[in-house]
């Protein structure tokens, strides 16, 4: 399947980015976990087009390009380690380089590997403050909620954020989507399946009462609810 995804891979670049400097296959096709809904991830460097993510099909292909100059994904790999999503970054780092003009893909991609090591930037005692009372907020209104469909949404914040602060907390990655679950299981497989498991019994019964202690005993960790004192600036 991998010498399938690289051919079809290296025509549509032949066919839609001929001048493009440097090219990486990444996501599932490269990992080998390809699905029925599975596309193709690209990341492709072209001095001469404007960065952008533009979708297309492509030989029965759904194929998502990510297009950067040097220059612009330099930028986006600093950026991901302050937002915590190193979805280009592991791209580059664990992607198929398929083009190399003059070499330059092979530094890019020992540079994601270094920084996809490093994690990001963990947080700092205000940030982790700030999910406290973000947590807080949504949890109070979770608990006062009669409404199942506003629980279900205002639950689905809480626990995204409850989430990114037991891994922003501790220098490791977020993710968005599958690779948030993922990212959590493998830093605390414990906590994630206690979060799912607490998750799955209030949709059966209602009960808030075991999600909520859950969320109340992870949130002690960093610690507590946080509402009277704190302090955020507004830009």
């Amino acid at each position: 399947m991998k010498d399938e995804i690289r051919r079809i891979a290296q025509q549509f670049i032949a066919a839609h980015y001929p001048g493009s400097d440097i090219a990486w296959i990444g996501g599932s096709a490269v990992q080998g976990n390809l699905t029925k809904e599975s596309d193709i991830d690209l990341v492709i460097i072209d001095e001469a087009e404007t960065p952008r993510l533009q979708c297309y099909q492509f030989h029965g292909w759904k194929i998502e390009a990510f297009i950067y100059t040097a220059s612009s994904l330099e930028f986006q790999f600093q950026t991901a380690r302050y937002r915590g999503i190193p979805t280009i970054i592991k791209m580059c780092a664990e992607g198929m380089l398929i083009k190399d003009k003059q070499g330059a893909g092979k530094e890019f991609q020992q540079a994601a590997k270094s920084l996809y090591e490093q994690g990001p930037e963990r947080w700092d005692e205000e940030s982790v403050k700030e999910a406290r009372y973000q947590i807080t907020d949504f949890l109070s209104d979770f608990r006062s909620s009669e409404d199942f469909a506003e629980s279900l949404f205002i639950l689905n914040k809480v626990i995204d954020k409850l989430a990114e602060l037991s891994l922003r907390a501790e220098g490791k990655w977020i993710g968005e989507g599958k690779w948030f679950a993922r990212n959590l299981k493998a830093h605390n497989k414990e906590l994630c399946e206690n979060l799912a498991g607490c998750t799955k019994e209030y949709m059966k019964s209602e009960d808030k009462t075991d999600i909520t202690s859950f969320i109340e005993s992870i949130l002690n960790q960093y610690g507590g609810e946080l509402f009277a004192g704190y302090k955020g600036y507004l830009l």
